[in-house]
């Protein structure tokens, strides 16, 4: 520990030694300085080649020598330097200097301040863009030093100065206020050609929204990113965004750099047309790879390798892009020539900071300074002048362009409108040929079917007459009647036909409820089916759609058709009625829902070279079936289906019945759209209740159900609440001191909630209450212990409701259904 303490004692001696040595050299005297002083003279250097040394080792180095502006402006370089001043004090005051290294892109610098006696190290900053500002009135301008020395202080600095950005330096001596004085010119100095800068690029910017010119954008962003460039190459963006110091600090600038020459190979490609000459069409994409190659690793990799690597290669770069200007001004390419000269200022100050990069050349001085804002200013002038022509240029094309386009559009409307007259009173003609011919046709054929009908009816009169007589007359004259009826029936099928092609849009599509039309259908096809003691089978699968838009009429026609066949040629057999459905083609937004509709029975079948005209008019069986006519009705049927937007096709097998399936596309709609006279069952005499003071709740998410109930039911007599749908529903059940309802009549498929949900709710609350359920598709509940007091299907027969809500309430009945 003693020969510890003996060494550090002798080393301080040494460094002691060392700094008074110096002090007697080049001492300087605060209280005698100027407010700001070059320190270059008066400072020795030592370069640290492999930036190993400590302080105490770097003073007694014995290569120090005498500083110069030369040898602070290096470049990008691994080694660090050294510097060493000693300072005195003698008024009687203390006193404050700023040590400003000149330079806002130096990345670490330290300052150990020593003891002019002992030796001893006293204290250290730091500052650059990796720490935060050690002066925070001089935030993010230079690697900025307070230094205070009390009356008769004597100090000895050593500065250590390590960057892998550009280390240029011309370290200064300031007082305070006179160095923000300075300060604040610089910031007019350096952010007047920036704003004007960006105040052409928003005009630039704004001319690219309105005429959409890509050249205008690429000078835009170029001028942009150039500006960003001296925002942060002049310490602004330390000091405004990143004041803290960070690594991101360090490598923007040169970033940035990197990106606006990206841009610059962008425009001039462009701009010149290098994609049509042999060489430049490679070089320019060539450099724009490399560009990018090297602004990734500026980024994310070693950052004295890329600054060093990027600064060559734009060197070459430089030295070689002038020559693609010669083609192009020989071609009197429109702006080249102020263009080229621009480009040749561009080229000028862009190769002086590449150099100074790699550390042959000093920019800092001010007639440099001075006359590259000169420069931009200018240059932000006349590329605001060239902009300016450049629009006018382009305004009058495009005004010349929009004058021919006029001309040719008047030129090609009166043509138009020639051939649009000349057109349209051909169609005129035709329309009015085909209105004749429609009419002549429907005339003939209301007077053919009258021709037709009359005597059949005459005959069918007579022969119903005789029909009352006996014995052989009687046979004879049913035989007539029946050949008269199938006469009729076979009139009225071609007329039909006819008709078809007459009226080609006599569809009417209307919404109604699916089920209570497919279960109507059902029920006179049981009627049919049991003529010839067949058994009858309905079936509804899949969820199908409440309420669809179709033509009722044609399409229980087209059905009654096909189960007509079915019944006249099965016997003792099996009729099958079936009906599901399919969901529209997600892909294909204008796709609708399909119904399915199946016709099966097991009668003696078609034979399978009849089935492909099996459809066509006036088609017979073969001679070996035993029904020999099949007539116009599968014909006027297809038709109809066809008409529909769907499909009707047929399968059988000898002797093992036949199969028609439907494939109908259908427009699902809700209770809303569908007449009020659609919405109730019409009944002949309806029931009178006593209901007095009986409360009802009324759910149902149609307002015109709910009307029409509401004043149903208030007319016999029943205090009745409506709740729109299924959530206010569950909402009024669920509110607490809620009395409780005689009755809950509810619809099944309501928003917020459906039947089922507030039946379980209702019965938690109330276990007796009644709750009578009114829906389209009783189908899906059939078969399930749904809980339900009643069922009732929609279209509602006021008279069924009646009934029901009498027999649920023990009311009295005045009358019958």
């Amino acid at each position: 520990m003693i020969l510890v303490r003996l060494h550090r004692l002798l080393l301080a001696l040494l460094v002691g030694w060392c700094f008074c040595s110096l002090a007697r050299a080049q001492s300087l005297d605060l209280s005698e300085l100027p407010p700001r002083v070059d320190l270059v003279p008066h400072l020795q250097l030592l370069l640290d080649a492999d930036a190993s040394l400590q302080p105490e080792s770097a003073l007694q180095q014995a290569d120090w020598q005498p500083a110069t502006l030369r040898q602070l402006s290096r470049g990008s370089t691994a080694a660090a330097l050294w510097l060493r001043l000693d300072l005195v004090n003698s008024s009687p005051e203390p006193l404050t200097r700023w040590l400003a290294l000149g330079n806002p892109r130096l990345e670490r610098v330290e300052l150990h301040r020593f003891d002019s006696e002992e030796g001893w190290l006293l204290e250290t900053q730091r500052a650059g863009m990796a720490y935060p500002p050690s002066v925070p009135l001089a935030r993010g301008m230079d690697a900025v030093f307070a230094l205070t020395l009390l009356p008769g202080e004597h100090s000895h600095l050593l500065l250590r100065v390590q960057s892998r950005t550009v280390m240029t330096m011309q370290p200064q001596l300031w007082q305070p206020l006179a160095y923000l004085d300075q300060k604040l010119l610089d910031d007019l100095r350096y952010l007047l050609p920036i704003g004007v800068t960006l105040g052409l690029v928003l005009y630039l910017l704004a001319n690219t929204l309105a005429r959409g010119n890509q050249l205008l954008f690429l000078l835009g962003l170029w001028l942009g990113l150039g500006a960003a460039y001296d925002f942060a190459y002049y310490g602004y963006l330390r000091r405004y965004l990143l004041p803290q110091g960070s690594e991101l600090a360090a490598r923007l600038p040169h970033l940035l750099g990197l990106l606006s020459n990206l841009v610059l190979v962008v425009y001039m490609q462009v701009y010149l047309e290098m994609r049509r000459r042999c060489f430049w069409r490679l070089f320019f994409p060539a450099c724009a790879i490399l560009l990018i190659a090297f602004s990734l690793n500026t980024l994310f990799g070693d950052l004295r390798w890329s600054i060093a690597i990027s600064a060559l290669f734009l060197v070459l770069f430089y030295l070689v892009w002038p020559l693609a200007l010669i083609q192009p001004w020989r071609e009197g390419v429109p702006y080249v020539r102020a263009f080229t000269l621009l480009l040749g200022c561009v080229w000028v100050f862009t190769v002086m900071r590449i150099v100074a990069t790699l550390g042959y050349f000093h920019t800092l001085g001010l007639a440099v300074l001075y006359a590259a804002i000169a420069f931009k200013v200018a240059m932000a002038f006349v590329l605001l002048y060239l902009v300016a022509r450049y629009s006018v240029s382009e305004s009058r094309h495009l005004e010349a362009m929009q004058a021919e386009w006029l001309v040719a559009q008047q030129i090609e409307q009166e043509r138009l409108s020639q051939a649009v007259r000349s057109r349209s009173a051909a169609l005129r003609q035709a329309a009015v040929a085909a209105d004749e011919a429609a009419r002549a046709k429907g005339e003939l054929l209301a007077r053919v079917g009258h021709d037709l009908r009359a005597p059949l009816t005459a005959i069918m009169g007579y022969a119903g007459r005789l029909e009352e007589a006996e014995g052989t007359l009687r046979q004879r004259a049913l035989a007539i009647g029946r050949s008269a009826r199938e006469m009729l029936a076979l009139i009225n099928g071609l007329l039909e036909y006819a008709r078809i092609g007459v009226q080609p849009d006599a569809l009417l599509p209307q919404p109604l409820y699916l089920g209570a039309f497919l279960r109507s259908v059902a029920a006179q096809a049981s009627e049919l089916a049991a003529r010839h003691g067949n058994r009858f089978e309905f079936r509804l699968e899949g969820d199908l759609p409440d309420v669809v838009a179709l033509d009722a009429k044609r399409l229980r026609q087209v059905l009654m058709q096909l189960l007509h066949n079915a019944a006249e040629f099965t016997r003792q057999g099996r009729i099958e009625l079936l009906v599901q459905t399919r969901a529209a083609d997600q892909a294909d937004p204008q796709a609708l829902p399909q119904l399915i509709i199946t016709v099966r029975d097991d009668g003696p079948g078609i034979a399978a070279d009849q089935l492909p005209t099996l459809f066509q008019p006036f088609q017979r069986l073969g001679a070996g079936q035993s029904h020999q006519e099949v007539g116009l009705g599968l014909a006027i049927a297809h038709q109809w289906v066809v008409r529909m937007g769907g499909s009707l096709k047929a399968s059988s097998a000898q002797d093992q019945g036949t199969t028609m399936r439907i494939w109908l596309p259908v427009e699902p709609s809700d209770e809303t759209t569908i007449a009020i006279r659609h919405l109730m069952r019409q009944d002949s005499r309806l029931p009178e209740l006593r209901a007095e003071g009986r409360r009802l709740w009324l759910v149902d998410d149609s307002p015109a159900v709910r009307e029409l109930l509401l004043a149903d039911l208030t007319g016999q007599g029943f205090i009745v609440t409506t709740l729109a749908d299924g959530r206010e529903a569950l909402e009024r059940l669920s509110a607490p001191q809620q009395q409780a309802p005689d009755l809950l009549l509810t619809d099944f498929r309501m928003p917020g909630g459906d039947g089922l949900a507030v039946l379980r709710l209702a019965r938690a609350r109330w276990p007796d209450l009644p709750v009578l359920l009114l829906t389209s598709a009783p189908e899906v509940l059939a078969g399930k212990e749904h809980g339900f007091s009643a069922v009732l299907a929609k279209p509602v027969s006021l008279a069924e409701l009646r009934l029901t809500l009498a027999r649920l309430l023990g009311l009295t009945v005045e009358g019958e259904a």
